[in-house]
């Protein structure tokens, strides 16, 4: 579930023209929606300020002849949103936008004849273990733009929404992973908050939005999407595209304790606390090796990388698979009551955490790597059976092939497919701004 994703990614972007279109639904003045944007003095000032030509230069840099569309900037903002139990909390996001000058904005009305606008795509990232990986913290610390934003805004020209998550940015809570509720609620309320920003601040969006994530990203994405047909016709969703994402838990569950090796320990642990966390008949104690519940109740706090974590838990440095076995972090009995309790507390849980239970009448592809070692294909087979089976005549599953990794330096399928997937959404994205199909 990581958010690593190559750099070349925007070099693999088919090339947008955006003076042949842009996002043309008039959402009838309803843009405004909700109230929970924090302003501060700092909410207007940019903290990524990208000319058009540096943006060029890395592109010239990677080859492959792309074009970049305009410079981009990006703020962080704040807004009000609600934790695992209900509570209100502020959380924050980064928002990046094309630097639209008024010599494009001519340009642009002379040769289509009518005035550009903004769609939206709210992308949501993968799983990070560190306060400094979320994206207001990047932005902040390198004061340079986010390569998916890059790709998205600079290139494709779309504003570009990135929640930092509860946990992540500026709250100050435990981060609810693979949460269903919280997720969607943190990913929405950036919606509205980023649509009362572009407002506020005279940004030309016409009201279409669009979700992408990936891994845990992807599971947010759909969660979002099920919060915003159910609850949110405020929101005008264009299309929606989730990926590789673990949306049916229970069987996740199911296959990590049937198998002899665990693919990436950390994962596991770090849902296992969040529903601790989260739930009073879920407790890490009955869940979690007596050995190793005091590393997972200290090892997720934001300040631990990927590889603290998988080195400080079972794993098979030694050479030695059955070292990173199941049974070296859960115990033995829990394992058997999952498996064989349909209503055991944790299992009921990853059941009503699943976002799969719902129709989705707005274009879906669901985008996945065949031979995904860290999240099974299968999830994304899943959720499309279950959303066909539904009535759902909009969901497109996307197998992806071909794509492979050096084990030697540390790549996984599931970490280099995600250049692979975006660089299908994006275009994807832009046909249907423009209306074509």
């Amino acid at each position: 579930m990581v958010k690593g994703v190559k750099l070349t990614l925007v070099s693999g972007v088919i090339a947008l023209t955006l003076l042949s279109g842009c996002g043309g639904y008039d959402n009838e003045n309803n843009n405004v929606v909700g109230s929970n944007l924090i302003l501060t003095q700092d909410t207007f000032k940019p903290v990524v300020d990208v000319p058009k030509a540096a943006i060029q230069a890395g592109l010239d840099a990677q080859g492959g002849g792309q074009q970049a569309l305009l410079g981009v900037k990006s703020y962080k903002i704040d807004y009000k949103t609600k934790d695992a139990h209900g509570k209100e909390i502020i959380a924050s996001g980064l928002i990046t936008v094309p630097a639209i000058s008024k010599q494009f904005m001519d340009a642009y009305k002379q040769q289509t004849g009518s005035d550009f606008s903004l769609s939206i795509v709210s992308d949501q990232h993968g799983t990070i273990f560190t306060k400094a990986e979320a994206p207001t913290a990047e932005a902040l610390a390198t004061h340079r733009p986010n390569v998916l934003a890059t790709a998205f805004s600079g290139v494709a020209g779309f504003m570009t929404v990135q929640p930092d998550y509860p946990g992540y940015g500026d709250s100050n809570v435990s981060h609810p992973f693979i949460l269903e509720k919280p997720l969607a609620n943190s990913t929405v309320d950036m919606i509205e908050a980023a649509i009362a920003f572009a407002n506020k601040a005279g940004l030309p969006i016409n009201g279409q939005v669009f979700l992408s994530g990936y891994s845990e990203g992807g599971y947010a994405t759909m969660a979002a999407a099920k919060e915003i047909q159910e609850h949110h016709p405020e929101i005008h969703l264009m299309a929606v595209a989730p990926m590789a994402g673990p949306y049916d838990l229970e069987k996740i569950g199911l296959g990590v304790f049937s198998q002899p090796v665990m693919a990436f320990p950390p994962y596991l642990a770090y849902v296992i606390k969040a529903y601790s966390d989260t739930y009073e008949d879920v407790n890490l104690s009955d869940i979690i090796v007596d050995q190793y519940v005091p590393v997972v109740n200290t090892i997720f706090d934001g300040e631990h990388n990927a590889t603290v974590a998988y080195v400080s838990l079972p794993n098979m440095l030694s050479g030695n698979p059955a070292d990173q076995a199941p049974d070296k972090l859960f115990k033995a009995a829990f394992m058997s009551d999952y498996q064989n309790d349909p209503n055991d507390p944790l299992r009921k849980h990853f059941v009503e955490n699943s976002p799969i239970d719902w129709k989705p009448a707005v274009p879906m592809k669901l985008l996945h790597c065949t031979n995904d070692e860290i999240i099974p294909y299968a999830m994304s087979q899943l959720a499309y059976q279950s959303f066909i089976q539904q009535g759902s005549t909009t969901v497109e599953l996307v197998p992806i092939d071909g794509v492979t990794a050096d084990p030697a330096k540390h790549e996984t399928v599931h970490g280099d497919c995600a250049q692979a997937a975006y660089s299908q959404v994006i275009p994807w994205f832009d046909k249907i701004r423009k209306g074509e199909k």
